[in-house]
């Protein structure tokens, strides 16, 4: 029964699957499945040379870039305005958020071949590279092992910035009966970042021997200055059938509980260069918050035991597809907090949940999901919703809605630095709604996305890094146009990107973007081996960058520093043969010959000078079966899941 419904995902559409994207001509799809709603099939992605492989920092896949630290992994926000998807009590803490990997993260790939994809990046030094490994295997009787692990080690250029984040996710998805299943999934994540507090004023690189970005001044110049995010957790969903059978296009009736047991801690620690010192070189820095000459500390801990009981029915088309789906539920949560000095304290949030997706084709879907506070959290909600409408060779038009109401975040409201209350806040909850709409026409290339942003009571960082909310509605206009251009074997990618806000003493980001590929692709050697060869470019209107406090893993404003236009050059070769493929690039091409204007996306923290890059990818599967003693290795499994030899995934 397992092996019939693998040949029946094997043959799905990747246009059945939601937010499906069109899959090269050159592969043969084989699909994966999450855990929160493992009823669909997703495609997987292919093993071509483009920018999501040889683009290796997290902040620079996304759409439009991420600021940073000038260091990858260190801490990082959007560019380009955004609201998080937020519901009930949270700690405020999102500068690692890139980095960190979440249950609902893991693929199970339900295949008859062991799936394996490695990928390694190294700079110019030994502490510069970038490792990311997954695998997953179905064994007898259909439980399927899934794994994935990540970590970035990066030194950095400039003194006391080094970063280090691992996070892994491991997990087991067994279909215990017809009737019965269950996802079993561990997570751990641990980010460490030594902060220098950016260059100090007037800092120089200069020229000569003994110069450059390893020697520029720092702000935090003793080297203590540590912070540390880790959490992990243990996740369990399980599922009951009471009737139907997807697979025979039954309709379904089944109740889902999901458990999830997290620990959370932060800590930044400054107690100086000696024991017997103290941090008075430091006051300038941490201003505000030096509150201690014997060192500065913040700590604190969060527990969280989460449980969501859902009654949910589906019909599906085809396996891998439900043409339907109604969910009712119950989300609670009950949170352990301790926050130092304060002795612990418990509370719990309470929310009814639901869910309503239709698909009666492969041309429409909608899907709405909606979550509304109840008891204490009475007042707070979440509600999302996707539209995607096909026209065919005309194009399609998608649309989504984001609106929530929740409370301000433990950050805002409360913070105490070396057992001190630095500020106690009662804030409103903020109220955000988030609208947008996307026409894309394949055949030419050609995305326009539209977004509309509305904030009340907007929470942020002022000028001195203190928590602060906004007393009159934010708003934001948005508007991304994405057009990739074919000219025989050139090729141009193009990424355009403009918001206008209409409090810009509260928000201060580039108001424009660009962002472009240009490059040759093609087969060489006997058309054995695909090349993309060519250079990645960059800009970004002036602003007034924002600051970073460190205490509290913030991004605040500031006056002090801007940020001119900067032209980003890399330039990259990129290769693939069958699965494995590998890059080289040079990036900030620009620092050749000009070493003296510095680029920052956070004030005082200026981005890497010019350096050498490559990385390695390969994936590649085996076979969990026997094999006949005689005869030839067809090219297809009979699940149907690679292609020919030499053109599968």
């Amino acid at each position: 029964m397992l092996l019939m419904t693998e040949i029946v995902l094997a043959q799905i559409p990747d246009s059945l699957a939601p937010n499906a994207i069109p899959l090269p001509p050159d592969t043969f799809p084989f699909f994966y499945s999450f855990p929160n709603n493992h009823e669909y099939a997703h495609p997987a992605d292919d093993t071509l040379p483009d920018l999501d492989f040889r683009m290796y920092d997290p902040a620079r896949k996304q759409v439009i870039d991420w600021g940073t630290l000038g260091n990858v992994g260190a801490s990082a926000r959007p560019l380009f305005f955004q609201i998080r998807e937020q519901l009930g009590f949270h700690t405020g803490h999102h500068a690692f958020d890139l980095y960190q990997l979440r249950p609902g993260d893991l693929q199970f790939y339900r295949n008859t071949r062991s799936f394996t994809d490695l990928y390694y990046s190294q700079g110019n030094i030994q502490n510069d590279n970038t490792l990311r490994a997954k695998f997953s295997r179905t064994f007898s009787g259909g439980l399927n092992f899934s794994v994935l692990y990540r970590t970035f080690n990066h030194l950095g250029q400039y003194r006391y910035q080094a970063a280090r984040h691992s996070a892994f996710v491991v997990g087991v998805w067994y279909p215990v009966s017809p009737r019965y299943e269950f996802f079993l999934i561990y997570t751990s994540n641990t980010g460490k970042q030594q902060e220098n507090g950016g260059l100090a004023t007037g800092a120089v690189i200069g020229e000569g021997e003994f110069s450059g970005p390893i020697n520029a001044e720092v702000r935090l110049p003793d080297a203590q200055a540590l912070t540390r995010h880790a959490n992990s957790s243990l996740y369990l969903s399980h599922h009951l059938k009471f009737v139907g059978d997807s697979s025979a296009g039954k309709r379904v009736l089944r109740a889902s509980h999901t458990a999830e047991w997290s620990s959370q801690t932060f800590k930044f620690s400054d107690p100086g260069s000696k024991p017997d010192t103290d941090l008075s070189a430091d006051s300038l820095f941490f201003d505000t918050f030096f509150v201690d000459r014997r060192g500065i500390r913040t700590y604190f801990e969060l527990d969280r035991l989460e449980n969501t009981v859902t009654l949910n029915t589906f019909k599906s088309r085809q396996s891998g597809s439900p043409s339907d789906k109604l969910a009712v539920g119950l989300n609670h949560s009950l949170f352990f907090l301790r926050q130092e000095p304060l002795r612990d304290s418990t509370f719990s949030n309470l929310f009814l949940t639901g869910e309503l997706a239709l698909t009666p084709s492969t041309r429409f879907s909608f899907n709405a999901s909606g979550k509304m506070g109840i008891l204490a959290n009475l007042g707070e909600y979440q509600l999302k919703g996707d539209l995607k409408i096909g026209f065919g060779k005309a194009g399609e038009l998608r649309a989504s809605l984001l609106s929530q109401r929740y409370p301000a975040g433990l950050m805002h409201r409360r913070l105490f630095v070396s057992q001190r209350l630095l500020w106690q806040n009662d804030f409103e909850k903020p109220v955000e709604t988030s609208l947008s709409a996307t026409y894309s026409l394949p055949a030419i290339g050609l995305e326009l996305t539209g977004k509309t942003t509305l904030v009340n009571n907007y929470l942020y960082f002022d000028q001195r890094g203190l928590a602060a909310q906004t007393g009159s509605p934010l708003q934001v206009a948005q508007l991304i146009l994405r057009e990739n251009l074919r000219l025989g074997r050139f090729r141009l990618d193009n990424t355009f990107g403009l918001q206008r806000f209409n409090r810009s003493d509260v928000v201060r980001l580039p108001e424009w973007f660009a962002k472009n590929s240009l490059y040759h692709s093609g087969y060489v050697l006997k058309r054995k081996m695909l090349l993309d060869i060519g250079v990645d470019f960059r800009m970004n209107a002036d602003f007034t960058p924002d600051g970073y406090q460190p205490v509290t893993a913030q991004f605040h404003l500031q006056d002090s520093v801007a940020s001119r236009s900067y032209l980003w050059l890399d330039v990259f070769a990129a290769l693939k043969v069958d699965s494995f493929r590998f890059f080289v690039r040079y990036e900030n091409l620009a620092t050749l010959w000009d070493n003296q204007s510095l680029f920052y996306q956070t004030a005082r923290y200026a981005q890497p000078f010019g350096a050498l890059r490559f990385g390695v990818g390969w994936r590649f599967m085996d076979d969990n079966r026997e094999r006949p003693a005689t005869g030839t290795t067809p090219a297809t499994v009979p699940d149907g899941r690679i292609g020919p030899s030499g053109r599968g995934r």
